[in-house]
């Protein structure tokens, strides 16, 4: 019974050593190995970033590799939750090779982040490598996502004094940002439906709104009236548009404008696009042209005529003469 018993445990130890075995030659068989990651900001927004993720993977070994794919996960340090994760394939690495992944991975722009990478080789692990990184929400964006939104706009008639409108233009702002906006430049402009002449526009700011917040923002602008008219707003960050919305004006409503429809053109008169300042100087000036032209020096016309009868009557008799001296 004890050679039994001894035989059934030598049996389970040469097991046991098979599988350690076989298990050891599993792992040592891949000599592939994640030597290095350089993470770098790719795009930042007001409220995510993108980082881009290399990860540089090295065959020491002999051979070609099998298939290789990389696992990447973004966790955040002060909950532990799994923020983002990809994965991305990389083929095979030949022999003594160094091969650099790249990935993008998302995170919010706040806190910081471990960042891990785990190497596959035919679907098996064969390495992890960790990275930790702090500091997300300092990084300035490198691209204009304000945040701000133009939800909505209303118009009012305010005034209609020769020919002109003024309307009151109301803009709504939302900022669907987690951060509080900037004070942004707003221009707002009128063009006229068909010609696509600017009949008015007018600089504002959006003001400072806060996270999850709407505000209104408004304005005058003065058009022609009888006209139906496209308002847009745009939002700038230095040289840069960032936003835009538009809206529709139809003071001559006799037709509906139908966005991204074929219109045939009425007859617009340019002149009333003229702006109140060229209006006013342009009235000045044809005053004072009219003004000149009607200054005559009193009785030049007549005078003139007297002369032009006189010198015909002197030029006739000359020629009269001149025949009959030919005759005698």
């Amino acid at each position: 019974m004890r050679g039994e018993t001894r035989v059934v445990l030598l049996c389970g130890v040469f097991l046991l050593s098979l599988v350690a075995c076989g298990c050891i030659e599993d792992h040592d068989r891949s000599l592939l190995r994640i030597v290095d990651i350089d993470i770098s900001p790719e795009s930042v927004t007001s409220t995510e970033v993108a980082l881009n993720v290399t990860a540089y993977v090295e065959n020491r070994g002999n051979d070609c590799s099998g298939d290789v794919k990389l696992l990447l996960k973004a966790f955040d340090l002060s909950s532990g939750l799994l923020a983002d994760q990809t994965t991305t394939p990389a083929g095979t690495i030949q022999k003594e090779r160094t091969k650099p992944v790249s990935q993008l991975i998302n995170v919010k722009r706040e806190g910081g982040y471990r960042i891990e990478a785990v190497l596959f080789e035919d679907e098996e692990i064969v390495d992890k490598k960790t990275v930790k990184i702090y500091g997300i929400g300092d990084l300035d964006p490198n691209i204009y996502d304000i945040g701000v939104k133009v939800q909505e706009m209303d118009f009012l008639v305010k005034n209609v004094t020769d020919f002109r409108v003024t309307i009151g233009v109301d803009v709504y702002l939302t900022n669907e940002g987690e951060f509080t906006s900037e004070d942004l430049s707003m221009l707002i402009k009128a063009r006229e439906f068909d010609a696509g002449l600017l009949a008015g526009k007018i600089w504002t700011s959006t003001g400072i709104i806060e996270s999850g917040t709407t505000v209104i923002q408004s304005c005058d602008i003065t058009v022609p009236d009888n006209y139906n008219y496209v308002v847009e707003v745009l939002i700038w960050k230095n040289d840069t548009i960032v936003e835009r919305g538009e809206g529709v004006v139809q003071l001559n409503p006799t037709r509906v404008i139908a966005k991204d429809a074929q219109v045939i053109s009425d007859n617009v008169r340019v002149e009333d696009f003229i702006s109140e300042e060229e209006a006013a100087e342009w009235d000045e000036y044809r005053a004072r042209a009219g003004d000149s032209g009607m200054k005559k020096t009193p009785g030049f016309t007549s005078a003139l005529t007297l002369a032009c009868v006189a010198i015909a009557i002197v030029v006739v008799a000359a020629m009269r003469s001149r025949r009959r001296d030919d005759n005698d």
